[in-house]
């Protein structure tokens, strides 16, 4: 296994945090299960892409899988989407990255 130290984690929970990704993302959110994570993009009002990350779930609490110099950034915009939706967020810096065996990529399964 490797420490892939150019990413980060950001915890998501809450009784809305699907939904409110769902109408946010371009991945489609309800096909996250257990070890299949959600290769997702946040775009601007033109479809530009801001940011890609990949998202998982464990235990009712999603996790957002993104570059470690960008997670910063993606919380500040999430957050100015947020307006009353009943979520919170969290850097996980106590969380890591790692390559190697568990789940394969979910935008090409020979990626690892």
């Amino acid at each position: 296994m490797a420490h892939l130290t150019d990413r980060a984690v950001i915890a998501l929970w809450g009784p809305e945090s699907h939904s409110f990704l769902q109408g946010l993302v371009t991945g489609d959110v309800r096909r996250i299960e257990p070890g299949l994570p959600v290769y997702a993009a946040l775009l601007t009002p033109q479809g530009k892409i801001l940011f890609d990350f990949q998202i998982s779930e464990r235990e009712n609490v999603l996790f957002i899988d993104c570059l470690k110099t960008r997670r910063d950034a993606l919380m500040k915009r999430l957050s100015l989407y947020k307006l009353r939706a009943k979520i919170d967020m969290l850097a996980r810096d106590d969380l890591g990255v790692f390559d190697g065996e568990g789940p394969s990529d979910p935008r090409l399964p020979a990626l690892g």
